[in-house]
């Protein structure tokens, strides 16, 4: 089983999965880790989770979203700053909300947004 720790905006199976859900089966097949989950969902463009929610069992069909994995595809360089679209890694580890925003990804030394001063 796996616990749903939390569910970052436009992911958690488009909306079936909340924070603190037990995932307990994809397809029918038993989920004993996260990368076990990951693996038996690749080949689909849905599939049925087994999940627990509290304490009472339920079965749920998920989409499955694209993610083309090639992460930037665009930046900005502005006032000595790197900007993005903010990653998906820093999404989901900092709870950034699925739309809008901004990442500074580097500041180069020596430019205005290097400086301390206000």
């Amino acid at each position: 089983a796996a616990v749903a720790a939390a569910v970052r905006g436009g992911g958690g199976g488009g909306g079936a999965l909340r924070g603190g859900d037990l995932l307990l089966t994809v397809d029918g097949s038993p989920v004993r880790s996260l990368n076990e989950a990951e693996a038996a969902s690749q080949a689909s463009a849905s599939v049925q989770l087994g999940v627990v929610r509290d304490g009472a069992p339920f079965a749920v069909t998920a989409p499955m979203l694209p993610s083309d994995g090639l992460g930037t595809t665009r930046v900005l360089g502005w006032a000595g700053l790197l900007l993005q679209e903010t990653p998906d890694a820093v999404r989901a580890q900092r709870s950034v909300p699925a739309q809008g925003g901004v990442y500074a990804s580097y500041r180069f030394y020596g430019s205005p947004s290097s400086r301390d001063d206000p």
